[in-house]
């Protein structure tokens, strides 16, 4: 073996760590406040975070008995998910001038179209509420198809696929 090489194989996590990190990310979850609402794709993303960290620790040994059944406190889970929440859902949202999939319940309108315009105001609670327009582009100049379209019933695309469809 050189000196470049590690000491030990990689072996994937197994099902007793699996468990274990099924039952911590869950138990994380649960310090949360009740009202906290994170996108699936959010929660997916947070989950591959806490494992890789969760087996991390037990494999080089930082989760030892000293620790057993100390709680952390509930601020540091409610910090590390909510900046990460911030980070995807700021990365997620449409934007002027992109390429979308309508997916809404006007299934007559579903399709691909431009975004080009963004309204996001605060309802009385504090609540932010996004409404988008989308245009088609016909003849060299975006002509509005739909308007007030919440953030639920569209998909950014790719820029693959807005290379394309220019």
């Amino acid at each position: 073996m050189t000196n470049i090489e590690p000491a030990h194989r990689a072996v994937p996590a197994t099902e007793g760590e699996r468990e274990q990190m099924r039952a911590a990310f869950l138990a994380a979850l649960e310090q949360l406040p009740a009202n906290t609402g994170f996108p699936h794709d959010v929660r997916e993303a947070a989950r591959s975070l806490f494992d890789v960290g969760w087996i991390s620790g037990v494999r080089t040994g930082h989760t030892g008995p000293a620790l057993a059944d100390v709680p952390l406190p509930p601020h540091t889970f409610a910090t590390a998910l909510a900046g990460l929440s911030a980070a995807m859902h700021t990365d997620s949202r449409p934007s002027i001038g992109q390429l979308v999939s309508y997916h809404g319940s006007q299934e007559r309108h579903h399709g691909r179209y431009w975004v080009t315009r963004v309204e996001r105001e605060l309802d009385r609670r504090g609540r932010e509420s996004t409404l988008y327009r989308l245009s088609e582009y016909t003849d060299g100049a975006f002509v509005t198809a739909l308007s007030g379209v919440h953030e639920w019933s569209v998909t950014a695309l790719s820029q693959h696929w807005q290379r394309q469809s220019l």
